[in-house]
């Protein structure tokens, strides 16, 4: 079978498509033959009322036809009918008067003219047995006998049901297996596609889609896909994602580790520099534990995007808190820092995660506000339900390409000029507020400076 498909160039069938298929070739098989059972019942039920008359549709086409002409053009115009017929079937109808005669001489088999009589008797609705009165007066029998004499060359009219050939038999086979084939191949090939979907994504190929393949099908199939590319995408962007944080990472982690080594290597050569080497080594350890502790944090955070509401917390407290925190830190930097926050509004989550995401956005600030400059931290419900921070610093703003990068991990804007950290803060909290079901963005303030905006959803205590 393999070989046969690699040559014709197709797919190998799989255990699924040949038990589809067997299924509905089955199914298919075992309804044409209840049918026909069914219809052949049918005919062996009037077979045993009139074994000598042929019945069904054809026999009272024939049987009308002849009646019609006989009430309208006499024994003449019938007579003429029956030997000038040049249809595609012969008119096998006999025509018989009250002596038992036909009307063009033929012979009439007694049994089937008694059972013709019989059910002329019993029953009115039998359209292949009819009874005319001619102009005359005189009625005669109108039916299709199954023999026509004489007996040496006895004919089986097609006016009884058919029973079925083996040329029907085939056919019904061929019809039952086209279509058997073709359903199954319908209902396979989505299947199949998501399945060699999965295999090269398992391989190692994340841009494995499966959309165009499955088409414009409207069903769970077609559902079934669209699913796996959704989840492609997101395994793929968390796999890109983790992959650009292990090279970011590994890059933050050189130079601290090369100065490391330069620190060492000038202690052994000048040892009286060994306490100022000794000093530069722990800021450089102090440096390194400060960003693997913020990298775990952002780790724990995508692995738990979402938090449960264990815990309620005032957030304008905690916002005066954090500014008066940020006031002492710049007590002799000569940058100020103004907050305007008032009321009560409650936030369920982890106050300790929201503390982190507004410091790394306000410490953000304050490294690009220069001396003079205020950094402005305000607290409103622009939208009910909502509640929003707004930390704007004093600086010269971020060229507007980079405002969706800025909550990206380990990156440095503000026109290629070095800051401080390590472009950590803002991608922590951007992952802080989204786990509490916020949102973060980043616009440059109209008089110069960037804003951060922080919206998080309110709570009561009812809730």
């Amino acid at each position: 079978m393999k070989s046969l498909s690699a040559l014709l160039g197709l797919p190998v069938p799989s255990r699924l498509f040949w038990k589809i298929f067997g299924s509905l070739w089955l199914a298919i098989g075992a309804i044409a033959f209840c049918v026909d059972f069914v219809v052949d019942a049918m005919f062996q039920a009037e077979l045993r009322r009139a074994p000598d008359l042929s019945i069904g549709y054809r026999a009272e086409l024939a049987t009308t036809l002849v009646a019609t002409t006989l009430r309208h053009a006499d024994i003449e115009g019938a007579r003429q009918l029956l030997v000038e017929w040049t249809g595609k079937r012969e008119l096998p109808v006999l025509v018989v008067n009250a002596r038992g005669e036909d009307i063009l001489a033929r012979t009439v088999p007694t049994p089937a003219l008694a059972q013709a009589l019989a059910l002329l008797e019993t029953s009115t609705d039998e359209r292949y047995v009819q009874r005319v009165v001619t102009r005359s007066g005189e009625p005669h029998v109108l039916f299709v006998p199954l023999l026509m004499l004489p007996a040496s060359a006895p004919h089986l009219h097609v006016y009884r049901y058919a029973e079925s050939t083996r040329a029907e038999m085939f056919a019904m086979l061929l019809v039952s297996l086209l279509f058997a084939v073709g359903l199954t191949w319908y209902l396979y090939r989505p299947i199949r596609h998501l399945h060699e979907a999965n295999r090269r994504f398992a391989a190692g190929d994340l841009d494995t889609r499966v959309g165009q393949l499955i088409g414009d099908r409207r069903d769970e199939i077609a559902d079934l896909g669209r699913d796996f590319d959704d989840m492609a995408g997101r395994v793929q962007s968390t796999i890109e994602a983790q992959s650009r944080l292990l090279h970011d990472v590994s890059h933050e982690l050189r130079s601290p580790l090369a100065r490391m080594q330069i620190a060492l290597e000038l202690t052994r050569q000048t040892p009286t520099k060994t306490n100022e080497m000794l000093e530069r080594i722990a800021y450089e350890i102090e440096r390194l534990d400060k960003v693997l502790g913020e990298t775990l944090t952002l780790s724990r955070l995508r692995a738990t995007p979402e938090l449960p509401g264990d815990e309620c917390f005032n957030l304008v407290e905690l916002l005066v808190d954090i500014v008066e925190d940020a006031r002492f830190e710049t007590a002799n930097s000569g940058r100020q820092i103004e907050l305007q926050a008032h009321g009560d509004i409650l936030i369920a989550g982890r106050s300790e995660l929201v503390r982190s995401a507004i410091e790394n956005v306000i410490r953000n600030a304050i490294v690009h506000t220069p001396e003079g400059a205020a950094v402005r931290v305000g607290l409103s419900s622009s939208s009910p339900g909502l509640a929003t921070v707004m930390v704007c610093d004093g600086g010269a703003g971020v060229p507007s390409d980079e405002l969706d990068a800025l909550f990206e991990p380990f990156f440095r804007g503000r026109g290629g000029e070095k800051a401080l950290g390590y472009g950590l803060g803002l991608s922590i909290a951007r992952h802080a507020v989204e786990a509490h079901g916020g949102q973060v963005s980043a616009s440059n303030a109209v008089g110069g400076g960037l804003c951060v905006s922080l919206t998080l959803p309110v709570t009561t205590l009812d809730e």
